[in-house]
């Protein structure tokens, strides 16, 4: 174990020295095909069509002098707090210089390489900012990361290009998420993703937290043991935390999970049921409707509106909610915590040994672990209509995104995650499972029939009549639906 600690800090430190882009090994389908190489060093590093004779990460651009141009990109300011762009800023106040550092490494290659200077956008209202542009047009910037759920309203105001149409843009390369780009397409055009030129989109990504003395005090089944046996359910995770729930009226009590009304959305995601499915020719229809949606979202609602006993609410907490519910995890008064890895950073000031695990299976006959991702605060990357010159913007956009896969996205995941945030060596293993199946569901991005907010109403209300709820806006989501399909159609 100490050996594997001891490279772990060789690896923080060489990465953070000297920006080390080889350190962090991506699986994509570009990897499948590579082949190896050595590096200067008689090391073998991985080539494919992706990485140059280095193993880094290059965009197949053309060698092009812009002539000192400014690429101007529209960002959240800090404004946004957790979720401000740390991406393409250099004052990050959750990760400090680790992620500041790497920003200001890939903006210097890309500017050298290609000549350029970028220069980022703060907007206190990214949504707002975008709308008045593509009606004004007065050249504020040359891209934008609004959140992916204002990207789907941008979107479906027809106010972004597809970013298929550029030939400088290839969405098939491992630094876009092939998920995401995957879940918001429409009939095959895409008019925003996400992936490495951004960390918001593994930021966000569900996880849950466990309470590891509270596993060997109660003499629990290892949570790591069953993820890896494919028996970590939805109905073991419930099993768990009742079992460690105290009774309400102890003084020290303690629950079985800290939650909030919205994350019976996770719930059901994780078990790979969406709102939107694709047809044929990649339109997305109502999928939630059938019989194992129903009957997933109505078990889940049933326990969660007999959670009274053994969990809590972030919302029927004091005031500041997340912070109060945030400590009944930290102070050690709960086995289970449904926790973006925002969350997870967080904990590095608190003094609890804790676990990370992925989101529960439905049932042992489901395939894969799923990590639902909405997209309420994750960035999205967007070429507006309303840009000067949209080839230049998509050759940037490329650039960074490629430069990103070698700075941003290790610094973030090996050092902060690996190297600081994780306190053993089995949540490795699970932040692979979790990071390997983000899940996205275009339904939640487009919110179509406001169906988070409908989940969460019952969960509220303590609720699972999930038929008559959803029977009262199934229309409205079909109608909206064919809203899009036609404008993107037309």
């Amino acid at each position: 174990m100490f050996g594997k600690y001891f490279g772990r800090f060789v690896a923080t430190v060489l990465l953070v020295a000297v920006f080390s882009c080889t350190l962090f090994s991506c699986k994509s389908a570009g990897d499948e095909s590579s082949s190896p190489a050595s590096d200067a060093s008689g090391s073998t590093v991985e080539v494919d069509a992706y990485r140059d004779e280095n193993g880094n990460y290059k965009a197949a651009l053309p060698d092009k002098d812009w002539g000192e141009r400014e690429f101007r990109i529209l960002v959240r300011s800090q404004k946004f707090g957790t979720y401000q762009s740390d991406d393409f800023t250099t004052h990050s106040t959750m990760y400090g210089d680790l992620i500041n550092d790497q920003v200001f490494e890939r903006n210097a290659r890309v500017e050298e390489r290609y000549n350029v200077k970028i220069v980022p956008v703060l907007s206190d209202s990214p949504l707002t900012d975008i709308r008045t542009e593509v009606m004004a047009g007065t050249d504020m910037f040359d891209a934008a990361m609004p959140t992916l759920r204002e990207a789907a309203v941008l979107a479906g105001e027809g106010s972004l290009y597809d970013l298929r149409s550029f030939a400088y843009i290839d969405l098939e390369a491992p630094w876009w998420d092939k998920n995401a780009t995957e879940a918001f397409s429409f009939g095959n055009a895409v008019y925003f993703t996400t992936g490495d030129i951004t960390i918001l989109n593994k930021v966000c990504t569900n996880s849950i937290l466990f309470n590891k003395d509270i596993i060997k005090n109660n003499n629990m089944e290892d949570p790591y043991a069953l993820v890896r046996e494919h028996k970590w359910t939805f109905d073991k995770l419930v099993e768990m935390a009742k079992a460690a729930a105290t009774d309400p009226s102890e003084e020290n009590r303690v629950y079985g999970m800290v939650s909030s009304y919205y994350d019976v959305q996770g719930l059901i995601g994780s078990t790979g049921t969406t709102i939107c499915k694709k047809d044929e020719n990649d339109y997305p229809y109502l999928s939630f409707g059938d019989e194992r949606s129903q009957t997933i979202a109505r078990r889940i609602l049933e326990t969660f509106a007999d959670s009274g006993s053994w969990a809590i609410y972030a919302q029927e907490c004091e005031e500041p909610i997340w912070d109060t519910s945030f400590a009944i995890f930290y102070e050690g008064d709960a086995l289970f915590r449904i926790s973006a890895f925002s969350a997870t950073t967080k904990m590095r000031a608190y003094d609890i040994d804790f676990g990370i695990l992925p989101l529960p299976l439905w049932n042992e006959d489901q395939e894969n672990y799923y990590s639902y991702c909405g997209t309420g605060e994750v960035a999205g990357l967007t070429i507006p209509i309303c840009v000067s010159d949209p080839e230049f913007s998509a050759f940037i956009v490329e650039a960074c995104a490629a430069e990103a896969k070698n700075t941003l996205t290790p610094a973030y995941y090996e050092v902060n995650l690996l190297g600081r945030d994780v306190r053993d060596d089995e949540s490795e293993e699970m932040l692979d499972i979790i990071f390997d199946n983000i899940l996205y569901d275009a339904g939640e991005a487009y919110d179509f029939g406001q169906m988070g907010t409908v989940l969460a109403t019952l969960v509220q209300n303590r609720s699972a009549d999930i038929t008559s709820a959803f029977d009262a806006v199934r229309d409205q989501i079909n109608a909206e639906i064919q809203d899009i399909i036609d404008l993107y159609k037309n």
